[in-house]
């Protein structure tokens, strides 16, 4: 028969042995996860970066295409103002010559587009 005070001590030992071994797996268990909780968070840390790189990137790029929208609004604008300005002095200069001729060419201008208005508002 065995002893019942030595088996007793052996279960002991057993189970101080298994419970080192739990804490041990428990402790690198822990390690890992740790691990890949740093891994993931850096790689959060990263994703977040290159998304605000991008992000303002973005928004760089959209205020040169607003900036050079305006400065070729604005360049459009002035030419025609510019060539509002000369047709206009084209016309004193010619009504200078022969005002008639000036006057005539405006009425036939004005019965053109009342026609073409009629023709499109018939439809």
């Amino acid at each position: 028969m065995t002893d019942p005070i030595r088996n007793t001590g052996d279960t002991t030992a057993t189970t101080d042995d298994l419970a080192a071994r739990v804490d041990e797996q428990a402790d690198a268990t822990a390690n890992r996860v740790g691990d890949a909780a740093k891994d993931a968070a850096d790689r959060v840390e990263d994703l977040t970066a290159g998304a605000s790189d991008a992000t303002k990137d973005a928004r760089d790029a959209a205020a040169e295409t607003a900036d050079a929208i305006s400065a070729q609004a604005r360049e459009a604008m002035a030419k025609a103002k510019e060539a509002a300005d000369e047709g206009t002095a084209y016309v004193k200069a010619k009504y200078k010559e022969n005002p008639g001729l000036v006057i005539a060419v405006g009425a036939a201008a004005v019965v053109g587009v009342a026609a073409v208005l009629r023709a499109l508002f018939r439809r």
